[in-house]
């Protein structure tokens, strides 16, 4: 195994180059920005923050995927937006294929950012680096 591969910003780029534009064209790596642009509908957080355990013959850890969905006028959860950004995920993942990067799916969570006062569902990807 290629030791950088276990790289945090090269397992993020990819991740990015895979999701963005696909589940949301507002996508991010690490944080998000600090500016929000009002006509945006629905952004995407990649989060590396979790180990990345190097095994010697491969690496594994969990990514974070924070789907990010502005709520409806009158302030409740625009579930229709969060089910097409996680059907959108879900694509993504079944049709991810890189000879260094193994992901699947393992639990989801949901959420409200306080700070941004949008919905979120935190998605755990399980990452195998071979």
């Amino acid at each position: 195994m290629n030791k950088d591969n276990l790289n945090i910003s090269k397992i993020e780029t990819y991740l990015a180059g895979i999701i963005d534009n696909v589940v949301s064209d507002n996508t991010y790596a690490g944080t998000l920005p600090t500016t929000i642009n009002s006509a945006w509908s629905d952004m995407v957080l990649i989060d590396c923050a979790n180990a990345i355990a190097d095994m010697e013959a491969y690496g594994r850890g969990v990514v974070l995927i924070w789907l990010y969905a502005k709520p409806r006028t009158d302030g409740t959860k625009n579930v229709a937006l969060m089910s097409q950004l996680e059907k959108k995920l879900n694509e993504v993942i079944g049709a991810a294929d890189d000879r260094h990067y193994i992901i699947s799916r393992r639990d989801t969570f949901t959420d409200y950012d306080d700070a941004r006062k949008w919905h979120c569902n935190i998605v755990e990807l399980n990452i195998t680096i071979v």
